[in-house]
């Protein structure tokens, strides 16, 4: 009775509804040639219901009504976000229309669009017993055959609009490409500049080791006659000279941290051959990882933030960042990357578990490129290349590190939400 993919999807919840009784199939016979012979008329579809009369052996026509759920906003919104992946998906939509794309994608998301058996609700003003009816059921084969010409009766039903959703769709898909675009340039210009600073410390002396050891060192110099001279060591508060007390006692404390880092990294076995040990001669990331170490003391945090030649607030959210995730973090400060679907689709599983202060339902999310968002929290998680979610809030307008990362976006976000 019907050609398309919906409407076989709603004949197959009809006639398969998980239990039966006796007389189930022969209503259905009935019911068919009812809606052959065009004894279904006046239907009416709204939110959540569809109505209709039937010419039956009765003196009147039955009034007959179909009650089913709105499609919850969740649900909805996870549908959407399936549709807005899959090409052919978003080209049905952008002729608006639903078909063979947005069908297979609605039973591999186990979004029931078309409700499942059980989900309907049937009334008829006829005195049979069944259910459902012959009359009802009569409407439900006619419905079928309507939807796939007309989806969005289908999407009324469930309580959604047809153009939004192909709106919607157009704004999503070209977010993603827009962010794409711009996540495959910030790669390009990290990877040139990643070039263009030479090799870490800690590969270039694993490569020389693999390459037969270190060279031999090179003769002592000869003593000098006399000693050498210097001058008196300066006073306290005397912060102006480049030997400053304070200066010097930052130095050596950074410098006592990176042979420390230095010497657990060579007799802890268990670690990689390639890590990084921090000995990067980038004068950025060593401001930046300073500041970090020296939040506590804002002498010395101002006096890093006056030698950088970058600006103030650049190095102090930058710092920030570092001081939750190390180097990894800043790759995420301008956006995350778009993270894979299983692991997009775990992470709003269990934000939606979530309960926000002050709010009795699960949160709005809303992804762009590779930021999760929690709509009008002020709010959002960022998909980093180590396979982490990076929390941020934003103050006065601007994007801040919140806390440490997580590979479980829920974790991720429980500082936050403590101190909310």
């Amino acid at each position: 009775m019907v050609d398309g993919p919906w409407g076989a999807l709603w004949i197959a919840a009809l006639e398969n509804p998980g239990s039966r009784d006796s007389g189930h199939e022969a209503r259905l016979n009935r019911a068919r040639t009812y809606a052959r012979r065009g004894a279904v008329s006046d239907i009416i579809v709204r939110k959540g219901e569809v109505t209709a009369r039937v010419t039956g052996s009765g003196h009147r026509p039955y009034k007959v009504t179909l009650r089913i759920p709105e499609l919850p906003e969740a649900e909805g919104d996870r549908l959407l976000e399936a549709w807005t992946d899959d090409l052919e998906a978003v080209a049905e939509l952008s002729l608006g229309r639903l078909g063979e794309a947005t069908a297979r994608l609605a039973v591999a998301e186990d979004v029931a669009l078309v409700p499942k058996p059980g989900l309907t609700h049937y009334e008829c003003t006829c005195p049979d017993w069944g259910f459902p009816c012959k009359h009802a059921a009569a409407v439900s084969y006619q419905f079928a055959r309507a939807i796939d010409a007309r989806p969005d009766a289908l999407l009324l039903l469930r309580g959604q609009h047809l153009n939004e959703v192909c709106d919607q769709a157009a704004v999503r898909r070209a977010d993603r490409e827009v962010a794409a675009a711009e996540q495959a340039a910030e790669e390009a210009e990290l990877a040139r500049a990643a070039a263009g600073r030479g090799v870490p410390a800690g590969e270039a002396f694993i490569r020389i080791r693999k390459e037969g050891g270190l060279p031999p060192l090179p003769p002592l110099p000869s003593p000098i006659a006399t000693p050498a001279r210097t001058g008196p060591f300066p006073e306290t508060g005397h912060e102006d000279s480049l030997a400053a007390p304070g200066r010097l006692r930052m130095l050596a404390d950074d410098a006592a941290h990176r042979a420390a880092e230095a010497y657990a990294h060579a007799v802890d076995a268990g670690r990689g051959a390639g890590e990084r040990l921090w000995l990067d001669a980038d004068p950025w990331l060593d401001t930046v990882r300073r500041a970090a170490q020296a939040d506590d003391d804002p002498s010395l945090h101002g006096r890093l933030l006056n030698s950088s030649d970058q600006a103030r607030a650049q190095l102090a959210r930058t710092s920030v960042a570092w001081k939750h995730g190390g180097e990894p973090a800043l790759a995420v400060l301008d956006g995350g990357q778009a993270p894979p679907r299983a692991t997009e689709v775990a992470a709003r599983e269990r934000l939606l578990a979530l309960r926000l202060p002050g709010r009795t339902g699960p949160p709005t999310l809303r992804r762009t490129g590779g930021r999760l968002q929690l709509v009008g929290e002020e709010i959002e998680l960022r998909y980093g290349r180590d396979g982490h979610w990076y929390p941020f809030r934003k103050e006065s307008g601007v994007w801040w590190p919140a806390g440490p990362p997580s590979a479980d976006a829920a974790e991720a976000l429980q500082g936050i939400l403590k101190a909310t």
